[in-house]
């Protein structure tokens, strides 16, 4: 567990060395010695039995634009002073760059998520205070600022690591309205009768399948009280997918428990913005189903209608998020007083083919409202690149005996489901993130195993720079 002070004076010193500048007899005897090649993020301890004396991390130079190696450089360091049982270490900023300060800071913070939930006998936990020392207030500000965000990707994670036989839509909104009680988020619930008024019946298709009813989530945060015109996020909710009658292979219904960290990850970032007091108005919306087989659930071939009254053919019933996702998006386009909507979905496979696993796809029909997407994200460190929309695969998502199709065959598979989906959003400027490939999986950089709460920094980013008074 690292814990971040101010001008406590211990007597280990954290050295960042900039590829050999930090000079000193000891340094120039490590490298001679070829014990240390301070190449990035390489770490040397060099402590007593009182674990006192200097830790080296090595960095290149020029990182000022390249803050994922600082912070995967500094979640590194976090492991090996709790390896080395070093509890007490100063950095000296007045000696460091403040900036690289501040996503190593980052860094060493990601290293103290741990989901350890179901686990009976939990991880020994070692304290580490690493003490700034002639910090500025600016970057005080700027480590607290983050340690609120972090709280809110750590929610997220905590919502999408957890097992759908836990969190399903009843569970999920309740934790939603517990989380959000005395804050100044305004959360409303809506039940399957009041989903049935509201005409959701893409949404209410998908939850067929199963004996849990679905739910409704609208959160408000108002933050401005000058205009009740705000940006909306909508998230996918889909607290279990099997692929319906199309049912998916067993391996590939593992991790379908975390088809709902859209959803989390909206719920996550107004969590950071209310904290943060931010003058904005944010409001947040996710449709909450479980994807399951019974002789109840929509199949294979149906044609169903929508809350905005297109009708679909269902070409695949394991496509089914966009379904979800068309009655979200069009409530917010329709019910809300939204300004601008982006939406996060685990949507799609083919998204991780074309992109991998560090960068989300992106589709919009504004480039202005992308251009400010795609800058939040690169500031933060959560990439995403904007697939074309053409007049081809436009024609391609319209059905032969519906006014859609949900699964269109033929390959870009990621762009027709944002095609599908932006047809919903009523013209309002509009960015669609496919965080299939980028929300879960394998430990990497400065993620643990599982959730990684992507979209949460983006998001506030998004609002912290262009939608505050």
């Amino acid at each position: 567990m690292i814990k971040i002070t101010y001008d406590n004076k211990f007597n280990t010193k954290l050295v960042l060395d900039l590829e050999g500048k930090a000079k000193s007899k000891e340094l120039e005897l490590l490298l001679e010695k070829k014990l240390f090649s301070a190449k990035q993020g390489e770490i040397f301890v060099n402590v007593n039995l009182d674990r006192e004396g200097v830790v080296y991390l090595a960095l290149e130079k020029g990182l000022e634009g390249c803050h994922e190696k600082v912070r995967t450089a500094g979640f590194n360091l976090a492991k090996k002073l709790t390896q080395e049982k070093v509890s007490k270490i100063n950095l000296d900023c007045k000696e460091e760059d403040p900036k690289l300060a501040l996503f190593l800071v980052q860094g060493l913070l990601f290293s103290n998520y741990n989901f350890e939930k179901y686990k009976t006998k939990k991880a020994e936990e070692f304290e580490v205070e690493l003490s700034l020392l002639n910090a500025p207030k600016a970057l005080k500000d700027k480590i607290k600022e983050f340690e609120v965000v972090l709280n809110g990707i750590n929610v997220t994670r905590d919502f999408v690591n957890t097992r759908a036989i836990d969190l399903y839509p009843e569970s999920y909104a309740n934790e939603i309205v517990k989380l959000f009680k005395g804050s100044k988020v305004e959360v409303e619930v809506y039940d399957k009768k009041q989903i049935e008024e509201l005409g959701m019946h893409a949404l209410l298709a998908v939850g067929s399948g199963s004996d849990r009813d679905p739910r409704f989530v609208v959160m408000k945060y108002f933050g401005n009280n000058e205009t009740n015109k705000h940006i909306t996020f909508v998230g996918k909710g889909l607290t279990y997918d099997s692929g319906g009658y199309d049912i998916k292979p067993g391996r590939s219904m593992f991790d379908m428990f975390s088809d709902m960290a859209g959803s989390a990850a909206v719920v996550g970032a107004i969590k950071a913005i209310s904290d943060m007091k931010l003058k904005a108005n944010v409001v947040a919306v996710t449709g909450l189903v479980e994807n399951l087989v019974s002789g109840h659930a929509y199949k294979n071939g149906d044609i169903i209608s929508s809350m905005k009254g297109s009708t679909i053919e269902i070409g695949s019933t394991d496509a089914e998020g966009r379904l979800t996702l068309a009655d979200t998006i069009y409530y917010a386009a329709t019910k809300l007083n939204s300004t601008h909507i982006i939406e996060l979905s685990t949507l799609t496979g083919s998204v991780g083919v074309a992109l991998g696993s560090d960068i989300t796809g992106a589709i919009s029909n504004n480039d202005d409202f992308y251009s400010k997407v795609f800058e939040a994200g690169e500031h933060v460190g959560e990439p995403s690149w904007r697939l074309p929309i053409t007049d081809t695969l436009k024609e391609a998502i319209k059905g032969e005996f519906a006014d859609l199709r949900n699964s269109i065959p033929g390959g870009a598979g990621t762009i027709t489901a944002g095609i599908f989906l932006e047809h919903f959003s009523e013209g309002l400027p509009f960015v669609h993130l496919d965080i299939a490939s980028t929300s879960y999986g394998n430990a990497k950089r400065y993620y643990a195993a599982g959730s990684t709460g992507v979209g949460v920094r983006t998001l506030y980013k998004l609002v912290a720079s262009n939608f505050c008074k």
